[in-house]
């Protein structure tokens, strides 16, 4: 297979073969939900999203007694799922029309949420090795979207770090990964250190200013600790001045998975342009 290079791609066809897309976290709850849930899960997911968007216009006033932080509702009515927190920080940044990436396509739970907030003037790109995934994604944005609400949606049977080749360069708000392996595949089969952060380098040249990449990690399989701490080695490394990067973790469950997010600054220019992308050498000004 041969492989188109991106700026800071580190692209081999044998790593791509052992890389695979993981189900959101999820997916592992939620395979058995009746058909008849799905209006409701529509529509709290489309009143979620709206308010979100409603809450950017409105001016910040202080919570009353009975108001309720995100991060609480996060805590009690989402069962503290930072899948969730991906999602409630994907309608601060998508507007209908925008792209995005579903780096690792799975089960299809992120591409349907990322689906509902761009829209039918949007579009989806969604990546994944298994033809099972992707047709798993297929059918589940069939079945969940209304009829004309869909937007332009990109399948595509590739290793995620063939993102830049696939997507382009600076085209995508909002770029989602979910690591470790398919719940319902071959658990043999999982993302891999090096082809990840491969992807996630690319991942970085397809993110426009004031885009977010969002990372869910998983350490309880084997591979998977090696995996993170490859992954935050490489936000490590980006340049604050470009870049902000923070990371959400459940300390009293261990066995959780890690959320990490990267915010490219509106300001900031193509990241590989003038070394732009990584931190100061020790001693440099930021």
């Amino acid at each position: 297979m041969q492989l188109a290079r991106g700026r800071f791609g580190r692209m081999r066809s044998a790593a791509c073969a052992q890389a695979l897309g993981v189900a959101s976290w999820g997916d592992r709850g939620s395979a058995g939900a009746s058909a008849a849930c799905a209006p409701r899960r529509r529509a709290a997911r489309c009143a979620a999203s709206a308010g979100a968007a409603d809450a950017l216009q409105q001016p910040a006033s202080p919570p009353g007694p009975g108001d309720r932080s995100a991060l609480i509702d996060l805590f009690e009515d989402k069962g503290a799922r930072l899948t969730s927190a991906a999602q409630m920080a994907w309608a601060q940044v998508l507007r209908p029309g925008d792209t995005a990436v579903d780096a690792t396509a799975g089960n299809g739970w992120d591409a349907l949420a990322l689906a509902e907030l761009v829209g039918p003037r949007g579009r989806v790109w969604a990546l994944d090795v298994q033809d099972a995934a992707l047709a798993s994604t297929r059918a589940r944005l069939e079945a969940e979207l209304p009829l004309g609400s869909a937007p332009e949606l990109h399948l595509v049977r590739a290793c995620h770090s063939r993102l830049q080749e696939v997507v382009g360069s600076v085209a995508a708000r909002v770029v989602a990964f979910n690591l470790g392996y398919l719940p319902s595949g071959d658990k043999s089969l999982v993302t891999r250190a090096e082809t990840t952060v491969a992807a996630l380098e690319a991942a970085l040249e397809v993110l426009q200013p004031g885009g977010l990449l969002t990372i869910m990690a998983y350490t309880g399989h084997p591979g998977g600790q090696e995996e993170y701490d490859a992954v935050k080695a490489l936000l490590t490394e980006l340049s604050p001045s470009f870049w902000v990067t923070a990371e959400t973790r459940l300390v009293n469950r261990p066995t959780a998975p890690i959320l990490l997010v990267v915010w490219r600054r509106s300001g900031a220019v193509a990241p590989g342009a003038g070394g732009q992308r990584r931190r100061p050498p020790a001693g440099a000004g930021v």
